[in-house]
């Protein structure tokens, strides 16, 4: 999706998220989640080996972040090189 569409959609009150590493050469995988809480933007970020994403000891990256703007979102996107276009809803 594109990124007018991802802030609909977030504004809509749903979840966007982008599952990374499933179909690529990469040995780890990850799911990135973006929506509403509280008037916030907020967005988990957790990692792992590709298989151990139900074993929350094997993550490798298992954060939370809140932004109160999508501005802000915004720049945490283009500082980590994450895509609007990889996000389903």
């Amino acid at each position: 999706m594109n990124k007018e569409k991802f802030i609909f959609t977030i504004k809509s009150g749903q979840t966007c998220y982008y599952i990374y590493g499933e179909n690529e050469q990469s040995e780890m995988s990850g799911i990135i989640k973006v929506w509403l809480n509280n008037n916030e933007i907020a967005l988990t970020w957790e990692e792992c080996p590709k298989g151990l994403q139900y074993d929350e000891s094997s993550y490798s990256k298992d954060e939370v972040y809140n932004f109160s703007s999508f501005d802000a979102l915004d720049n945490f996107f283009y500082g980590n090189n994450i895509p609007y276009d990889n996000f389903k809803s």
